[in-house]
């Protein structure tokens, strides 16, 4: 009767920490639910814009961000993002870069874009053996 006794206890004991887990993931999943609502509506206040993005190694780049009328510059790897300044609105100097012909194959086209010019350019020149 001992075993029984002791076999009876521990279902019960098994029964009330499933119960609280099972109430505890209910509870978790109605707060997930209200959650992202009330980041959507602040998320939707300032938007992110990538202004322009620098290479420094195969998986690390320095991004300037703008959000909203704040600027940010932050550096990016695969494994993190860090802020590294914000940048005051009017030290940003806003110039697109003209497509400079290097090489026979630059794209000639009347009316693409000069930056998609200058990619295909710089692609061009890393494929070609020289």
């Amino acid at each position: 009767m001992t075993t029984f006794l002791l076999f009876a206890k521990t279902l019960l004991a098994l029964g009330a920490v499933l119960g609280a887990v099972f109430l505890l993931a209910r509870i978790a999943r109605r707060a997930q639910r209200v959650r992202p609502h009330r980041r959507a509506v602040t998320a939707s206040a300032a938007p992110l814009e990538l202004r322009a993005r620098k290479g420094l190694a195969r998986g690390a780049s320095i991004v300037l961000v703008r959000a909203g009328e704040r600027f940010f510059v932050v550096g990016a790897t695969a494994q993190s993002v860090q802020l590294i300044a914000e940048v005051p609105r009017d030290e940003i100097v806003d110039d697109t870069p003209t497509a400079v012909p290097e090489s026979p194959w630059t794209a000639r086209s009347g009316t693409s874009n000069p930056a998609w010019d200058a990619t295909l350019s710089k692609l061009r020149e890393l494929t070609v053996r020289r």
